[in-house]
């Protein structure tokens, strides 16, 4: 072997050994974000059924007097707003309250994740019941 055929395979060996160690560099890379990302979507996720099942045993054990749908999503906005434990680093909640519903949003701007849900009064039983008008007969109706 001569000295121009060592210098090539030696070549030729430490560029696939530096992109092999490369290429599993990044693959580990992703799979600790993909791990990272998991668990910050699983913390969401269980500061999200804390929320609602404290939201549940509220409704079912104390519930407002049925005013209107917006008094009550008031209500149902106030009881979301505590009791939860902390959420995971770099994650924020919100609360939006729209007519007689409630957004819970959780956003994580470094991950790009964001997760919403919505708690409407009605859903729940809380808005007041509207009465139906009786039905109209032959002689209403003009037939």
């Amino acid at each position: 072997m001569t000295l121009t055929e060592l210098i090539s395979a030696v070549l030729v060996f430490s560029l696939a050994a530096t992109s092999s160690l490369r290429l599993w560099a990044s693959t580990a890379a992703w799979s600790q974000a993909a791990a990272a990302r998991e668990a910050l979507a699983n913390g969401i996720e269980a500061d999200l059924l804390r929320r609602s099942q404290r939201l549940r045993v509220s409704v079912a054990s104390q519930p407002p007097e049925p005013a209107s749908c917006e008094l009550a999503a008031g209500w149902l906005r106030s009881r979301l707003a505590v009791g939860a434990a902390a959420l995971p680093q770099g994650v924020q909640k919100q609360l939006i309250q729209q007519g007689g519903s409630v957004w819970l949003v959780y956003v994580a701007s470094a991950e790009g994740l964001e997760r919403r849900r919505l708690f409407s009064a009605a859903a729940h039983g809380l808005c007041p019941l509207v009465p139906t008008p009786p039905a109209l007969t032959d002689t209403e109706v003009g037939a």
